[in-house]
């Protein structure tokens, strides 16, 4: 665990800053921080192949996020990720899968139903 050391300076930052917020306007929309890798959507997305896939090469992802688990369902219209990497291994088509995006923007399969 990081040891946090902050000087008086800083403590009267943060009061002056609470203090503030205590009498601003409460209806704003909070503050929202953002993984600086993603620039949109979610960090981890849930689809299946439409091929096989093989590894070290690229796909497109049938995205599978409308229904309620575990029906999901590929809404409509239907959305898909292009261009996502396999560093793993050969996937079957209409395989689950799950990708993330990397800090490099893009999509890497991290699981692969067997």
């Amino acid at each position: 665990m990081a040891n946090v050391k902050f000087s008086e300076g800083d403590a009267r930052r943060i009061a002056a800053a609470t203090r503030a917020y205590e009498r601003g306007n409460r209806d704003m929309a909070p503050v929202r921080f953002r993984d600086p890798g993603g620039d949109s959507g979610d960090p981890i997305r849930i689809g299946k192949t439409t091929s096989t896939w093989t590894k070290g090469s690229l796909a497109t992802i049938t995205l599978y996020e409308s229904g309620t688990p575990p029906n999901e369902t590929t809404g409509s219209p239907t959305q898909t990720l292009a261009n996502c990497v396999n560093k793993f291994g050969d996937v079957q088509s209409g395989k689950w899968v799950s990708v993330a995006r990397a800090a490099n923007g893009s999509w890497y399969l991290i699981a692969a139903e067997c």
